[in-house]
């Protein structure tokens, strides 16, 4: 895909590009099915942008909306990556946050800088929400309260959120945006809207906990956010629910009800989600097998992580193309 398409895909999605340097590295088409790394496809309302990127240590883009736009991107890569926004004359600091969602109303200027050490993975939804809501028959009444409040009254906004489902799904589209030349239109398309229903999930997740006031109940997110980096650490282990529950001070059926609630997902699926990434890694490296994979992701048997990693992916790991 050349810096013209790339242009091109960004423009059906309602936002006019302006600078930076991500349109300088080599984009591939969906068409194109080539192991590249950095992929576009872009709809009417709708487009997805996958970067693999190796080369600088600043990637930079600068574009201005020509229409009320969400842009929402997770991070792939645990590298310490961090991200300054701006809109408009609006600037914001997402340093350390795995997953962004910025609301950009027409007419504002919309810029990111992102730093990183080894290079940037990362997976980014750009979506005219109304107007899809519109083409497809929806009501606008039917999304998370806290997100039409903001489009309606066309605030700029920018928020962390927990990658969740929206990551799970995210890293899928990651490993196998080369593998399906053939269907790639139909393919980039269903992972947009599966990527949309993720994010719109977790919002409403998050308005689930907010308070009669309108605030956020800090202290259970806070206790389920030390129970996720403890499973970050070291997803290898077995789970001890009973460990985690003390370290969030409730009993575990609250745990699991309130890390379901945050996550999307329950605390077995985050750890299995963990370790399969782990094994995805190792299955790109130069001469890794399924057997070493297995291993490296401490599944106990081949046979068990090759089904749990089809079940996760939709492939057999058999068949994933190394870099």
């Amino acid at each position: 895909m050349s810096q013209v398409d790339f242009d091109g895909a960004l423009s059906r999605v309602g936002m006019q590009v302006r600078g930076g340097n991500l349109t300088e590295v080599p984009w591939s088409s969906v068409a194109d099915g080539e192991p590249v790394g950095n992929v576009a496809w872009a709809g009417q309302d709708m487009g997805i942008f996958v970067v693999d990127w190796s080369g600088p240590k600043i990637v930079e883009l600068e574009t201005l909306a020509r229409k009320d736009v969400i842009v929402c991107s997770a991070v792939l890569d645990q590298d310490g990556a961090w991200t300054d926004f701006a809109v408009g004359n609006n600037r914001f600091d997402a340093k350390g946050a795995d997953m962004t969602m910025v609301f950009v109303p027409q007419h504002e200027r919309f810029k990111f800088v992102t730093s990183v050490s080894r290079g940037l993975k990362a997976v980014t939804v750009v979506v005219d929400i109304m107007s899809m809501m519109k083409a497809r028959g929806l009501s606008a009444a039917t999304l998370p309260k806290s997100l039409l409040r903001t489009i309606r009254g066309r605030q700029i906004a920018m928020d962390t959120l927990a990658p969740g489902h929206f990551g799970e799904i995210a890293r899928g589209v990651a490993a196998r945006r080369a593998m399906f030349p053939s269907l790639a239109t139909l393919y980039y398309e269903g992972k947009t809207f599966e990527l949309v229903s993720a994010l719109l999930s977790g919002l409403s997740r998050r308005d689930a906990f907010r308070a009669g006031d309108g605030a956020f109940d800090p202290g259970i997110l806070e206790r389920v956010g030390l129970v996720k980096q403890i499973i970050d650490r070291a997803p290898h282990l077995i789970l001890d629910v009973d460990a985690l529950a003390r370290v969030a001070a409730m009993n575990r059926t609250k745990l699991r009800s309130a890390f379901k609630r945050v996550y999307g997902t329950t605390l077995s699926g985050y750890r299995t989600a963990l370790m399969l990434q782990r094994a995805d890694r190792a299955l790109k490296q130069a001469g890794a097998s399924v057997k070493h994979a297995a291993r490296h992701a401490g599944y106990a048997t081949t046979s068990s992580f090759i089904i749990a990693y089809k079940r996760q992916y939709g492939v057999r790991p058999g068949i994933v193309l190394r870099d």
